[in-house]
């Protein structure tokens, strides 16, 4: 009986920034690519096992670029949204922390994380909504 590889598949943003990640168990790096392959949507994904890359599926550019943008542009509006309830979450906690009187370091550097992932959330906004106006005009 073979051994199951854990295998990750990265869905993959136009900045090379990660949009999700999912864990698989794969019998075989080929099984691995299979699924890689099969989980392309709107944007490119990256298959890798341990340290190394197996592959970059990219998806059909030739689905119109226009709709594509909007549909990119609801995702980014959502992550932002679940962004804004993180923060509050981590705020939460840090405030649940000080009444306590416990230490806040690792609270504090979660909500710095949390407010990084945000504000790359908000450039992504940015740069989808530039580019719809570049190409409506």
């Amino acid at each position: 009986m073979k051994r199951a590889m854990r295998c990750l598949i990265f869905a993959i943003n136009d900045w090379g920034s990660t949009l999700d990640a999912e864990a698989i168990d794969c019998i075989s790096a080929e099984e691995a690519l299979q699924l890689g392959s099969a989980a392309v949507e709107d944007d490119p994904v990256e298959v890798w096992c341990g340290s190394r890359r197996l592959a970059r599926f990219e998806p059909d550019r030739r689905v119109r670029p226009f709709p594509r943008l909007r549909e990119r542009l609801i995702k980014v509006e959502r992550r932002i949204r679940e962004g804004e309830q993180h923060i509050a979450q981590q705020e939460r906690v840090i405030a649940e922390l000080k009444r306590g009187e416990r230490d806040l370091a690792i609270a504090f550097a979660v909500l710095d994380t949390v407010i990084e992932t945000q504000k790359a959330h908000l450039q992504a906004r940015d740069l989808l909504l530039a580019e719809l106006a570049r190409r409506s005009a």
